[in-house]
């Protein structure tokens, strides 16, 4: 008897799970014929806001023209990375809100079109310590920190930059960015603390240089003085004897090395803000749905109207309630 009231129990929550589901297939197809009748109703006024926004995003696009993207690489120093990461920011907020004076001064015509100027750090994590990993990992997972703090932490840690700007074809894009770079430049803080720096390396470099002279005089000396006393046909103690060359030699290649080093670091900091790279214009293969403008006028308009319909139904619901 049990068993027969199990089987009879399965058979009922089957049947109603069928029926559930039959209902919601039923919703469901009611409210697609309900969407179907809706824009039957309203489609003349739908294809003409899609017409009219279709010949508005095709002028628009016209008019912007088709952008393309010119990367140049710097190399931030003396700790300026934060201040070449916030002083770009500040230019792309300036070129976005077509600021007069300083699309003037960047070389960039009021009528140029859509402008974007970004920068992004080049990462080398073969030169992260195991140190500055985990804490750059623990910021990355912080809800304590904003976006933007976290940005600032990281740029920090980096010293090559691409400095990214998406412009139509026709503008010269090299001059901008050169003179976006030059502007960069333009700290009297990062100039004093370069010409220091600099004036520092070669006195350095001329110290060095001088030092290995000598040390080569030395040898050369010793040499010299090793090669008489051996010719000579009874031997006498001289202080060269004393001379240890094989660490004289080392002491050299120490010399060497430390100059090498001033040499690449001479040619890094030449100047505040190195050029490593001004690229050309290339096609910007990832592009926004801002981009296709002939579609997103046009989707705009009718969502806009779809929400004027519904804020009407809503406001006489709200009036009858009253």
């Amino acid at each position: 008897m049990s068993q027969h009231q199990k089987n009879n129990n399965e058979e009922i929550d089957l049947g109603d799970l069928f029926r559930l589901l039959k209902k919601g297939i039923q919703y469901i197809f009611n409210l697609f014929l309900r969407f179907v009748a809706f824009v039957l109703r309203h489609a003349i006024v739908l294809i003409v806001l899609i017409v009219i926004g279709a010949i508005i995003g095709y002028f628009l696009q016209k008019k912007s023209g088709e952008l393309v993207k010119t990367e140049m690489i710097i190399a931030s120093n003396f700790g300026s990375s934060e201040y070449v990461f916030n002083s770009i920011n500040q230019i792309s907020y300036q070129i976005g809100h077509k600021d007069t004076l300083a699309l003037e001064k960047l070389g960039i015509p009021l009528d140029a079109g859509a402008l974007k100027l970004e920068i992004k750090p080049i990462v080398n994590i073969s030169r992260f310590s195991q140190e500055e990993e985990t804490f750059l990992e623990l910021v990355s997972e912080s809800n304590f920190i904003n976006e933007e703090e976290k940005a600032k932490m990281f740029a920090r840690y980096f010293r090559y930059y691409k400095v990214i700007l998406s412009h139509p074809k026709n503008l010269n894009s090299e001059k901008v960015l050169t003179n976006i770079l030059q502007q960069l430049r333009d700290n009297p803080y990062y100039q004093e603390y370069n010409n220091v720096n600099l004036s520092f390396l070669n006195n350095q470099i001329k110290a060095n240089e001088k030092l290995i002279s000598e040390i080569d005089s030395l040898v050369g000396n010793y040499s010299k003085a090793i090669n008489k006393q051996q010719q000579a046909s009874s031997t006498f103690y001289n202080s060269a004897n004393n001379l240890d060359l094989g660490v004289v030699i080392q002491n050299r290649n120490q010399v060497q090395d430390q100059l090498q080093y001033l040499y690449r670091e001479k040619v890094a900091n030449a100047e505040f803000l190195r050029l490593v790279d001004l690229g050309t214009p290339t096609e910007i293969k990832e592009k926004g749905i801002t981009y296709y403008k002939i579609i997103l006028i046009p989707l705009l308009l009718v969502l806009g109207y779809f929400g004027l319909i519904i804020f009407v139904k809503v406001v006489q619901k709200a009036r009858k309630l009253e």
